[in-house]
């Protein structure tokens, strides 16, 4: 997002207009000779905030840039830059007069084009990042970062083919870069090319964004071989939900003749000590046991040859704490009487950059909440905040002490008759433990579910409802809603 390098040749005029030479102007910002100091102070504030900001100071960046403004309003990298400040803080609805700003009065720098399509995309307008990374591509056509946008927008719209292509064309000029090949992963698997996919997607372990938060692991990394007799560490990464998922996989390792530790998050030690395969656990930021060989849960599929028709496995392969459940069966009893008894799951994480994609508000759900028969309970943990136009709906729901913790939280759902849920760790939990699950997809879902079924290897006891238009869950809830009146009909 900040420059690397002159957006033109520092003797060229200067494309903000102002009649002098780039290097005598905005040339200044990239390292070039300062101009005197009285017509430098609003580019020396700006060299300021982005030496700031390529720190991850944020708030110092902030000050900068508005500084630079106070001085001389229409500078564009000012614009620019103070907008991408405000895009990384989530407050696009400021960012983004100021990146179409920016642009307008610097056309010519394509990364300026390019930062104002990744402000456009998370503001979904979608199409319209499409033509901001068009026009950057225009002006330098072997930019990856823009392409690598590009085919996530592209996917974002459904065109995943489109994607791929991008995709294939970024890495034709950026071969070694890790953002490149992890998002051609992840559009390959979306439409079931395995073999491809779990390849490209080994390239997410060199992504710095990914390298930074994983734990070092000493020793060889387990390739799949025979392993009698020696004891194998498989580790988690990302989200409680990929961990979930992939610990069915244990299994396999096991079968192998190895002893199987499974490094995970405290919040999963107990789930995934029942996990088959599984011999021992440990706090994945925990002292270790000892092992041989360690391989990440998220890379076991690519290891063991994982394809679409090889991912089901016998459920549940997760079970609940015996104590926790019978106190959530006897809880569930109490305030479900003789209803059908569903918990919802309606927003994933917030930190999540996909979270506005694949949730929806509770208030749009009221046919569904008033379906007869049916006792809703809530699965979001006790205390977590809500969306305030969310309270009133989510008074309607039952919300049980049990959600305090997630092995509570687990015996809740194993206690329930039916699960909604988003794409978040609660629909694989309820997947996991055998529960029936109803989940609910944005029009272009995460890769695992694919783009067209309504049912899913990964969980036999899945039912998937899809958007039809970007955005609009009317369609899918519409039809839960239908599918929960014919289940109360039948019993």
């Amino acid at each position: 997002m900040l420059p690397d390098q002159p957006p033109v040749a520092r003797n060229e005029p200067c494309p903000c207009g102002s009649g002098r030479r780039y290097k005598q102007c905005h040339g200044a910002l990239a390292g070039g000779p300062s101009p005197p100091p009285a017509a430098a102070a609003p580019e020396a504030l700006t060299r300021q905030g982005i030496d700031a900001h390529r720190r991850g100071d944020l708030d110092a960046a902030e000050r900068g840039y508005r500084a630079a403004l106070a001085a001389a309003p229409d500078l564009a990298p000012a614009l620019h830059y103070l907008g991408v400040v405000l895009y990384q803080r989530q407050r696009l609805a400021e960012a983004l007069p100021l990146l179409e700003r920016a642009v307008a009065q610097m056309p010519h720098e394509p990364e300026f084009h390019n930062n104002l399509g990744l402000a456009l995309a998370a503001a979904q307008r979608d199409a319209e990042a499409i033509a901001a990374y068009g026009r950057a591509l225009a002006l330098k056509p072997d930019h990856a970062g823009a392409l690598s946008n590009l085919g996530l927008a592209l996917q974002a719209t459904g065109d995943v083919d489109g994607a791929v292509a991008a995709y294939r064309r970024g890495l034709a000029s950026a071969p070694d870069l890790p953002q490149l090949h992890w998002n051609l992963a992840l559009a390959l698997l979306l439409r079931g090319d395995y073999a491809e996919g779990w390849r490209e997607y080994e390239w997410r372990l060199r992504a710095p964004e990914t390298a930074a938060q994983l734990r070092a692991y000493a020793g060889p990394a387990w390739t799949g071989d025979a392993s009698s007799g020696q004891t194998v560490l498989l580790h988690a990464e990302q989200g409680l939900g990929d961990a979930l998922m992939n610990l069915r996989f244990a299994r396999h390792v096991a079968e192998r003749g190895a002893r199987v530790v499974v490094a995970v998050p405290d919040t999963l030690l107990r789930l995934a000590a029942t996990a088959p395969g599984v011999a021992a656990t440990a706090p994945i930021a925990g002292p270790l046991p000892a092992y041989d060989a360690h391989a990440s849960l998220m890379s076991l599929p690519g290891v063991l040859g994982i394809t679409p028709r090889s991912v089901t496995v016998p459920v549940p392969y997760l079970r609940t704490d015996d104590a926790l459940r019978r106190a959530a069966l006897a809880d569930v009893a109490r305030e479900g009487g003789d209803a059908l008894k569903v918990g919802i799951a309606w927003s994933g994480a917030p930190g999540n950059s996909l979270n506005a994609r694949r949730s929806f508000a509770l208030r749009d759900a009221a046919r569904l909440l008033a379906c007869p028969g049916v006792r809703w309970f809530s699965l979001k943990r006790h205390g977590e905040a809500l969306a305030p136009d969310d309270a009133e709906a989510a008074a309607r729901l039952v919300q049980l002490p049990l959600s305090n913790d997630f092995d509570g939280l687990a015996a809740l759902v194993d206690a329930l008759d039916v699960v909604v849920s988003v794409d978040t760790s609660l629909a694989h939990l309820a997947g996991a433990l055998g529960k029936p699950v109803w989940v609910l997809l944005s029009r272009v879902p995460d890769w695992r579910w694919f783009l067209d079924c309504t049912d899913s290897p990964w969980y036999p006891t899945a039912r998937l409802f899809r958007q039809r238009r970007h955005g609009d869950w009317s369609q899918p809830l519409a039809a839960v809603a239908d599918a929960l009146a014919g289940l109360v009909a039948r019993r």
